[in-house]
């Protein structure tokens, strides 16, 4: 097992040792009154698991504005008071990065590594090799950049894009090129179990898994045994 340098140049790794009965979710999408979520929250807040993993666009947007927390504000309490009581790992998704400072005891990454179990956790956008999407990560993902907008548009412009950008469907269809996707991620990869969210198709190729959005399914994962499960979290 080794880090390959096309990854290892673009993303932050952390270590962790991931725990029997950790839970892994990702793409939920939340927006403000979505009662499953806050309600799956709250059972891990009474039952904590041993490790939660967020593994990205958990918000279906939320950047570090005024606004954007004030509209997440229940399912950024919640997740704040979870991670009091348990572990809890996110990494960065393309609907809502910058965040760190809205999670105190959250650790985040751009990738988790369990190098002894050989595991590689991401949300699985910066993994993508498509070179017009790195760009436009890298500028979006830039604090100047969001820095230099709020002060610009005195928070207004910005409240009405996000206004917009709230309203943006979700997609939950197949891919049809996914495994062709799949195959190019894994000449990155020297990990035993890949694990990614984003692509919202819940499917297993080699090693690779690609986890179930939580938005479109309405399921998360368990890790049992060295291995995912399934899990109905409405």
């Amino acid at each position: 097992m080794k880090d390959w340098p096309f990854l290892k140049s673009r993303m932050f790794h952390r270590d962790v040792i991931v725990k029997e009965d950790s839970v892994f979710i990702a793409d939920v999408h939340y927006k403000k009154g979505n009662k499953e979520f806050l309600n799956l929250l709250d059972s891990w807040i009474k039952a904590p698991p041993p490790q939660v993993f967020l593994l990205g666009d958990i918000f279906h947007l939320l950047l570090p504005f005024d606004y954007l927390i004030l509209y997440n504000k229940e399912a950024i309490d919640k997740i704040n008071l979870l991670s009091k009581k348990t572990s809890v790992y996110y990494t960065p998704g393309n609907h809502d990065f910058n965040i760190s400072s809205i999670f105190p005891d959250v650790i985040f990454a751009d990738a988790f590594v369990d190098r002894e179990k050989s595991i590689f956790l991401t949300h699985g956008d910066l993994t993508d090799d498509d070179k017009s999407y790195m760009i436009y990560s890298k500028i979006i993902r830039n604090r100047v950049v969001e820095d230099l907008c709020h002060i610009v548009s005195f928070n207004f412009l910005n409240s009405w894009l996000f206004k917009k950008l709230l309203k943006k469907p979700i997609k939950c269809t197949k891919i049809k090129n996914f495994q062709k996707i799949v195959k190019k991620k894994l000449k990155l990869y020297d990990y035993d179990i890949i694990i990614e969210g984003h692509y919202h198709q819940n499917e297993k190729i080699e090693n690779y898994i690609n986890l179930p959005s939580y938005y479109c399914e309405g399921k998360y994962m368990k890790f049992i045994k060295n291995s995912l499960k399934e899990v109905d979290g409405q």
